[in-house]
């Protein structure tokens, strides 16, 4: 028994001290601190996209006060002809909220919300954090329809890239948008909705800020539920199908999304499809709990970085102990949850988001053609996120035609021009694996994609476009996306 007791343990201490010790060595490394996101415009959260803006507008407290300032600002600007770009937390990378030469419009702390509990619709500024959101829906038993899967993003940015995140089996954001008012290149606020201003209803979500300011929006929210997590290993050729026979009707299934091994050993073929499904509680109000650090979590993902090892302990554990480790847990907890917990501390390093979205038939080839492109380039691939999104049936520049599984990259890279470089040859490639399958990518990211990979992804530009010289045939609202891709005003895209 003394023997076995000591085998007992010898296996035991095989198995728990090499992480041990590698997390120990991820931890010595690991900045104390998350890097600060640059100032309105300066640049982005990627530190890739400097500006060089004449002048940036910080808004003043009072909401009345604030909105006659963009009004004001918006008219002085057209008179000047000078650019207006319109910022909010900046999570976009791709030049988005930046003018060079310009004015930055600095939307943050425009965050006035209201709620009528009878229809269930949030009136809330563009300039609000989901982070504010959550705990203001959450004293009322309400949450978020549809958002990004972390807190620290506005509500004017997620209109204008009409984000989607874990909310299954839904269309994107701009389904969940009852009305919303603009102040549009001449300085007039309208209201837009399904009946009113409908097409620039239609152009201002997921518009980047091309055709005005998003002042503030009417959301539909929902019931905050809980739920139990549960995850299913399954080879990524048949996730779809294992994903459709988990969410179908009945389920009572309320987020739902994927992970796929970017470890060596079952490299982009293996997943796990991971459900949430609602659990009645026996009484009393849903349980919050505010965000805090988990500095193992943290680890474990940062230990991926530049690491076999990490990448396969990360894929082990969450095998083995899945997101939320099998126990209840409330929709807006799972929501109010901040990108920069995991988020790089490298001064000289960054990480880089990239998505593309391809029919639900089309996934595993995807994926397929995905894992020889990025084995031929091997970059330092530390996170592949499955989501489904339904058809959009609201939006001009619109991602997802059909109902479409999203594929989001994260990448970590080194601030340099080598590796950037090294970054838009890879992202090229992998935009015509995406094209090939019917898919497109998503635009809010680092502007690598050529105008021909561009118009092949969105033929529905050249409309864009066009209606943006329409409504702003001066050009009050650009930005360096518009710059790349949409040319100056009166030119063919």
């Amino acid at each position: 028994m003394r023997i076995a007791g000591l085998l007992l343990a010898l296996a035991i201490g095989l198995i728990l001290v090499p992480p041990a010790i590698f997390l120990t060595r991820v931890w010595l490394r690991d900045g104390a601190q998350a890097l600060p996101v640059p100032p309105a415009g300066a640049n982005d959260v990627s530190r890739m996209s400097p500006g060089q803006t004449a002048e940036v507008v910080k808004l003043a407290e009072d909401p009345a006060r604030a909105e006659e300032q963009i009004v004001a600002l918006v008219r002085s600007a057209r008179e000047r002809r000078l650019p207006v770009a319109i910022s909010g937390a900046r999570h976009s990378m791709g030049g988005h909220t930046l003018s060079p030469g310009g004015v930055v419009l600095d939307m943050s702390g425009f965050d006035r919300m209201g709620l009528d509990e009878s229809t269930r619709i949030l009136t809330v500024g563009a300039g609000a954090l989901w982070s504010q959101v959550i705990p203001f829906l959450d004293r009322r038993g309400l949450s978020v329809a549809v958002m990004q899967a972390n807190n620290d993003f506005t509500v004017g940015g997620s209109l204008s890239v009409n984000c989607h995140g874990w909310q299954n089996d839904t269309p994107p954001i701009s389904s969940t948008v009852e009305s919303f008012r603009l102040v549009t290149a001449s300085g007039e606020v309208v209201r837009c909705s399904r009946s009113e201003n409908v097409e620039l209803f239609s152009l201002a979500l997921g518009g980047y800020g091309l055709f005005g300011v998003i002042l503030d929006a009417r959301l539909r929210v929902v019931p905050n539920d809980l739920y139990r997590a549960e995850a299913h290993t399954v080879d990524a050729v048949d996730y779809d199908r294992t994903y459709h026979e988990l969410t179908g009707a009945g389920q009572e299934v309320g987020l739902a999304y994927g992970r796929v091994n970017v470890a060596h050993d079952g490299f982009l073929e293996k997943s796990i499809v991971t459900i949430l499904r609602k659990v009645n509680p026996a009484g009393g109000p849903v349980p919050f709990a505010a965000p805090r650090p988990n500095a193992l979590k943290r680890l474990v993902f940062r230990g991926q970085v530049g690491s076999a090892y990490g990448k396969s302990l990360r894929w082990r554990l969450e095998r083995l102990v899945g997101e939320t480790g099998g126990g209840l847990v409330s929709r807006n907890t799972l929501l109010n949850e901040p990108s920069d917990f995991f988020a790089s501390r490298d001064a000289d390093a960054t990480d880089v988001l990239q998505e593309y979205f391809v029919p639900v038939a089309r996934l595993g080839d995807f994926l397929g053609r995905a894992r020889l492109v990025l084995l031929r380039h091997r970059p330092d691939l530390l996170n592949v996120t499955l989501r489904n999104v339904e058809a959009d049936t609201d939006t001009v520049l619109r991602y997802a035609r059909e109902e479409v599984f999203g594929v989001v990259m994260l990448l970590h890279q080194k601030l340099d021009a080598a590796a950037e470089a090294g970054m838009a040859s890879l992202t090229r490639e992998l935009i015509d694996a995406a094209l090939a399958c019917g898919g497109r990518y998503y635009l809010p990211y680092r502007p690598h994609a050529t105008r021909e990979q561009f118009l092949a992804s969105y033929p529905e530009s050249r409309v864009f476009f066009e209606r943006k010289r329409l409504y702003d045939p001066e050009g009050v609202f650009q930005n360096q996306f518009f710059a790349r891709y949409g040319g100056s005003p009166g030119a063919a895209p």
